[in-house]
């Protein structure tokens, strides 16, 4: 029997702490367009989300209000990222850490991907 590859572009990259420690691994398709879309949305809420963290913290009276104001971002953020990627992908990607800089490794460490996906698809596509 005859068969057909298809290339679904998956892209599978190891998760490492900043010790060396293996955690897993992420897949994750740069070359699907609805995720490559959403990746751009979520890029963009992020950088909102910190701006709204600035501003409602300087307005926190105490350190509980501004860790409180901390999670909520977290929260909504580690959600985001399983809607995207998958449940469970936030688990893999942070474990139980909770801070925005993670957000920003995350996202910086898979941009490239994307960004390469973007320029074949222009480059197929959009040829004259």
């Amino acid at each position: 029997m005859q068969s057909l590859v298809i290339r679904t572009g998956q892209v599978n990259l190891q998760i490492v702490d900043e010790h060396g420690e293996e955690k897993g691994v992420f897949s994750f398709n740069p070359e699907d367009v609805a995720c490559a879309k959403r990746f751009v949305e979520i890029q963009r809420e992020l950088v909102e989300k910190q701006k709204e963290f600035e501003a409602q913290s300087s307005k926190c009276k105490d350190d509980e209000s501004k860790i409180n104001l901390l999670n909520d971002i977290v929260e909504y953020f580690t959600a985001t990222i399983d809607s995207c990627w998958g449940e469970g992908t936030s688990k893999l990607l942070f474990g139980n850490t909770k801070t925005l800089s993670m957000f920003s490794d995350f996202f910086e460490g898979i941009a490239p991907y994307y960004a390469e996906a973007s320029k074949k698809r222009k480059e197929k596509y959009l040829k004259k």
